[in-house]
């Protein structure tokens, strides 16, 4: 070894392995390809498990009105905003008589597991049939997430996400979206 080498500081390595992380996150983060040539959710062959333990398919919604949004039920800061958020959209939904399906997918499949799922719904009263939490692999919410466009990451113990609420078409494709910047909740009903 060179004594060039043995005198390179510390801050080299450090400097590669947040190159390495950094490259990871972003690579994680990206919209993947995939997704955008779909066009439609119900395209994907993935998989969730709702809150009463059952294996769903997201094709099942196909023809619906849905919104959709991810979250997990340890969040305390924007899952919180998203869950206010639905419960304004399902609110002027009614006034309105429209019928829409709210789907809540978690983005810690490790922690939200159906069992856990169904204590969140109770516990904020969130019990209407047409509301439905899921849960998947790694992977499938990966693929979701991609699909939506919804970012997320860990940092320490908590995961850290966009607050992104979409309103799919009949077919599956994202129609309205309302986010940090776009927050009125009648565009989701807009044609």
């Amino acid at each position: 070894m060179s004594s060039a080498s043995s005198k390179r500081p510390a801050g080299g390595r450090l400097s590669r392995r947040r190159l390495c992380v950094g490259v990871a996150t972003a690579l994680l983060l990206a919209p993947a390809l995939d997704a955008a040539a779909a066009g439609s959710l119900y395209d994907f062959k993935i998989d969730f498990t709702d809150d009463a333990g059952v294996l769903r398919s997201l094709a099942e919604w196909r023809g619906k009105p849905v919104i959709i949004a991810m979250a997990y039920g340890a969040c305390r800061s924007v899952c919180s905003t998203t869950l206010r958020t639905l419960e304004e959209i399902q609110a002027r939904a009614d006034e309105m008589q429209l019928k829409l399906d709210f789907l809540v997918v978690s983005i810690d499949p490790l922690e939200d597991t159906p069992a856990a799922w169904a204590d969140y719904r109770k516990g904020r009263k969130l019990l209407r049939p047409n509301w439905t939490f899921l849960c998947g692999s790694a992977r499938s919410t990966r693929t979701l997430a991609r699909f939506l466009g919804v970012r997320f990451w860990s940092y320490d113990e908590h995961v850290l996400h966009d607050l992104r609420i979409l309103r799919l078409t009949p077919g599956g494709e994202i129609g309205k979206i309302l986010d940090w910047q776009h927050r009125k909740i009648d565009a989701l009903f807009m044609s």
